[in-house]
């Protein structure tokens, strides 16, 4: 067969079958899963979660995020992209309360079904939006009687990462400090300090902790970069060794068997991003779906590091190509 004859026929093979190829994918329902950073262990297994029940549904996933934490403007834009591209579904995870109202409420008005996840944004659940939330109510109550066990119910405490702008974050906070208050009344907080998104001044705040002349018994970090500060803090910080840190989220897992942290409250976020997908799929059917699910986490110690029931949040997902 000539040369140019068989270049023809590919083309025309190729040509051919390009347009089935595309309207294949075209009728693959999109959902944008769009949490506030990437490449973290607390939002990939929140992916796993996510990708695990997208095929069952046969729904595509695009996932997509800033690349460092507290850019709400870039957040905004990717959920903007979302709405203008008339995705089937939206999963958010929204880094503030009052930010994200609007274009969530703009997306609600376009009748695309959206979940939001660990953050109440004051719109009220209807047909095309739900909630599924850390119980931090529960992680409070956690955090606070792992630290009475420490401290033998007797102490004092700092809380590091305090943000009032953050619902979710302002009830972990005041679950801690009621529990203490009503359970551990012996405990007191002698240090509170406003979260800050810069890792060197948490890290800063922490060493102040570490080095002062009366430090505290223990430091509760309830964000993964107050707990970043306070362990970076602690290897620089000799004196630290004994103050046991208490943290929130996944993050610096390994520390936990290496002693640096004692303990960290983990979200369940694999089960938060599977029921998301499951509520995004039956919202699309019209299907009614609970309006807040609530999600207990889990205490992470050296003594369940390793329980293969933990193995879905404590460690990275691994997803076909075709779910990146």
């Amino acid at each position: 067969m000539p040369l140019n004859l068989f270049r023809s026929l590919r083309m025309f093979a190729i040509a051919s079958t390009l347009p089935g190829l595309i309207s294949c994918h075209s009728t693959i329902p999109t959902i944008a899963v769009i949490p506030p950073i990437t490449g973290t262990l607390l939002w990939e297994t929140m992916h796993g979660g996510a990708a695990s029940e997208a095929r069952k549904h046969h729904l595509h996933l695009y996932w997509n995020a800033p690349t460092e934490e507290g850019d709400t403007q870039k957040q905004i834009g990717f959920l903007e992209r979302a709405i203008n591209r008339h995705y089937a579904g939206i999963v958010l995870v929204p880094d503030e309360t009052f930010a994200f109202r609007t274009p969530v409420q703009h997306a609600i008005d376009k009748s695309i079904p959206v979940v939001v996840i660990n953050n109440e944004l004051g719109l009220p659940s209807e047909q095309y939006l739900s909630y599924v939330l850390n119980d931090e109510v529960e992680g409070g109550k956690l955090a606070a009687r792992r630290v009475a066990a420490i401290l033998h119910g007797k102490g004092s405490i700092a809380i590091l990462g305090t943000n009032p702008h953050l619902q979710s974050l302002h009830k972990r906070e005041l679950s801690l400090e009621q529990t203490l208050a009503t359970e551990f009344p012996q405990i007191h907080i002698a240090v509170r300090k406003l979260g800050d998104m810069s890792i060197p001044n948490e890290q800063q705040t922490a060493e102040q902790l570490f080095n002062a002349a009366h430090p505290v018994d223990a430091i509760v970090a309830l964000t993964t970069t107050s707990m970043r500060g306070a362990y970076y803090a602690r290897i620089e910080t000799q004196r630290s060794r004994s103050i046991p840190i208490i943290g929130f989220d996944q993050e610096r897992l390994p520390a936990i068997k290496a002693g640096e942290i004692d303990s960290i409250v983990i979200q369940d976020t694999f089960e938060i991003g599977r029921i998301a997908l499951n509520n995004i799929a039956a919202q699309r059917k019209g299907d009614p779906v609970e309006e807040r699910v609530y999600v207990k986490p889990i205490l992470l110690t050296r003594a369940n590091f390793d329980s293969p029931q933990l193995k879905h949040i404590t460690l990275y997902p691994m997803f076909p190509w075709s779910e990146q």
